[in-house]
């Protein structure tokens, strides 16, 4: 899922919930780093990884927290075959049969569906019908970054359950947030750019309007430098692998790829932002798992 972190409270009201989808990177890298090398810096942002989705999995259970680390872990399948990775996902599958999901609330919903979603791309399939169903019903009721996440999980992971054409005022709600610069949302700075990286992705998926993507992408591609400048790592790298995906061209790339590959810590994860002493993030670092899938040469 899509998450914002405790550090990036935004203007909304309401509990923003972000997961979607995905990160990595190990010590200063100044030249090219062999192949070697890079498996071993993925190795040690996975493992750092695992072992905090086997902490989030002990009570009090957080599931924004969960599904703001798992993307990393499934997206590669060979990876996810191994042993320490299955195991723990098996007691993610458990976890998630017990939920009764009359109990959760839209946003828990929404982390729940990127869950189960993600875990069927580990092959550990669970039926969506009944909750795609409740989240159809909150789609409504959601604050608009939850509404965002939502309509990309529906429309990234389908389950066939409900037509894509009951997600139309969804998705016309999002585009009806772009700002005349081709962000989206109200708020400002970086909270602004986080919330576009959401909705354009959001809306690539859904197949919204190709002009509103289109201008939040060269909104994005545009606002690279001031990302790196602000050292909002969590924001560089969702967004350097969001655009990667949709296949939209970074002239110049490797200053970002550079910059983000010397923050990463000795143990493999990264922070939120660069900031002295600051603290490992969870999904910066789930995050960089997929950034080195798509950036790692």
């Amino acid at each position: 899922m899509l998450f914002v972190d405790e550090d990036l409270k935004v203007g909304y009201a309401g509990k923003a919930t972000f997961p979607v989808f995905l990160v990595f990177v190990l010590i200063s890298w100044l030249f090219v780093v062999p192949s070697g090398a890079i498996a071993q810096a993925h190795d040690a942002t996975r493992i750092w990884v695992l072992d905090q989705l086997h902490e989030a999995l002990s009570p009090p259970q957080d599931l924004s927290r969960i599904s703001s680390m798992l993307y990393g872990l499934v997206s590669d399948r060979t990876a996810a075959e191994q042993p320490a990775t299955r195991k723990t996902l098996a007691e993610l599958e458990t976890f998630v049969r017990a939920l009764d999901q009359r109990t959760l609330g839209c946003g828990d919903l929404v982390n729940l569906r990127f869950i189960t979603s993600f875990l069927d791309m580990a092959g550990l399939v669970l039926d969506a019908g009944s909750l795609d169903k409740h989240l159809y019903e909150c789609l409504g009721e959601m604050n608009v970054f939850d509404r965002t996440c939502a309509l990309f999980s529906l429309c990234r992971f389908p389950s066939g359950s409900a037509p894509r054409e009951k997600l139309s005022p969804a998705v016309k709600s999002i585009e009806d947030l772009q700002q005349a610069d081709g962000s989206f949302g109200s708020s400002y700075g970086l909270q602004r750019y986080y919330f576009t990286t959401h909705a354009v992705f959001a809306l690539h998926a859904c197949n919204g309007s190709p002009d509103a993507v289109r201008r939040g992408q060269v909104y994005l591609r545009n606002g690279l430098p001031v990302i790196k400048q602000a050292g909002f790592l969590d924001g560089l790298l969702e967004s350097l692998v969001m655009l990667r995906k949709m296949g939209v061209e970074i002239p110049d790339e490797r200053p970002y790829t550079d910059y983000l590959r010397s923050r990463i810590k000795d143990n493999g994860s990264i922070c939120f932002f660069d900031r002295p002493a600051c603290r490992s993030d969870v999904h910066a670092t789930s995050l960089l798992l997929e950034f080195l899938r798509e950036f790692g040469d």
